[in-house]
């Protein structure tokens, strides 16, 4: 890799770790802005909405790294929010603190078992909810930490080889079937791309085409293809080049900060 993109992934994984984004979902306007204020304050990037519709729309395009919910929501109640963020596969991992007037125990108990990470009742106190997010947050990070696939089962004929992901220059699909490159040999994987995004480690792995996945490791450059469109070409004895879509270049762009 070039001492330019050294520099240029040195500063994404500052960007990546400079703020943690929260996800606010609160129907009372003083609530969510004394909440938000005070992450803000603590260093939080917030977004706060009113309507559970509207969580959910953000919690799957902004992917926040922790949301508070409110239960008693207009539309759509934090129960609801809660079940469908925990039943879709982009949002299942998010880490969800539950914020609400239901103080007794059985809401509780219901809420946990719903898949939320802590339950905070109203009237709470700054500095305790501050430290629950802080609490769960490092709990998530070391989740995210042990989830991530640090080998992948490839199939080459009646082998299954186990790959190092230091190994994998990139991934691709080709007629319905998901594949794994290296240096040395390509290798048939059982899993879908949409699933190997939410296994393997945003800082190292990118998708930066609907039907690639590439090792950022690997990458040598990135330049302008045919057109408008944009390309990266990888370090590995190929020189691959891989389209990468004009959204992709965009957000690229702004976690790269060029």
């Amino acid at each position: 890799m070039s001492p330019g993109l050294v520099k240029t992934f040195i500063k994404l994984s500052a960007f990546i770790m400079e703020k943690r984004r929260i996800l606010l979902v609160e129907d009372d306007e003083k609530t969510r802005e004394l909440v938000a204020k005070n992450l803000r304050m603590e260093g939080y990037e917030v977004l706060g909405v009113a309507t559970g519709e509207a969580g959910l729309k953000l919690a799957g395009t902004i992917e926040p790294d922790l949301v508070l919910l409110d239960l008693l929501l207009p539309g759509i109640d934090g129960w609801d929010v809660l079940a469908k963020l925990r039943n879709n596969p982009q949002t299942s991992y998010l880490p969800v603190i539950i914020l609400t007037a239901l103080t007794e125990v059985k809401h509780k108990v219901h809420g946990l078992r719903g898949g939320a990470d802590d339950y905070v009742p109203k009237p709470f106190s700054t500095s305790e909810l501050m430290a629950r997010v802080e609490a769960v947050l490092k709990r998530s990070t070391q989740a995210d930490k042990e989830r991530f696939l640090d080998q992948l089962p490839g199939r080459k004929g009646d082998k299954i080889h186990l790959i190092i992901m230091d190994e994998v220059n990139y991934i691709d699909v080709e007629r319905d079937s998901t594949y794994i490159h290296t240096d040395d040999d390509n290798y048939t994987l059982n899993y879908a791309l949409a699933e190997l995004e939410n296994s393997l480690d945003p800082h190292n792995f990118f998708r930066a085409h609907r039907g690639f996945i590439v090792n950022l490791n690997k990458v040598k450059e990135i330049g302008r293809g045919s057109g408008s469109s944009f390309e990266l070409t990888l370090s590995d004895r190929a020189r691959t080049r891989i389209p990468l879509s004009r959204r992709r270049a965009s957000t690229l762009k702004k976690m790269l900060g060029i």
